[in-house]
């Protein structure tokens, strides 16, 4: 469960938010309960599996499913990536 809140702040601020001025960006919740199939899997698809990144059978992560993201969600990687350093998706704005 603790993994799927924090998933949902982090596709929130990855999905709504843009990078300007050198700032970082500051995740926010509105309270609802997202599921990957429902509402997180069309973010990963639009920002994380484009141009071969992570989709299915790469070397980077398969996120194309709950279970392929999972293991980087519980180890921190994904927090760090995209919330605290806000290095990925790479490209983005």
């Amino acid at each position: 469960m603790k993994g799927l809140i924090f998933l949902t702040f982090a596709l929130i601020a990855v999905s709504s938010c843009k990078k300007g001025g050198g700032s970082k960006l500051t995740p926010e919740c509105d309270g609802s309960h997202p599921t990957y199939n429902s509402q997180i899997k069309v973010i990963i698809e639009g920002n994380c599996n484009a141009s071969g990144c992570h989709n299915a059978g790469s070397s980077r992560g398969d996120f194309t499913t709950y279970t392929g993201l999972s293991g980087v969600i519980a180890s921190g990687a994904f927090k760090l990536e995209v919330l605290t350093d806000q290095t990925m998706p790479k490209g983005s704005a």
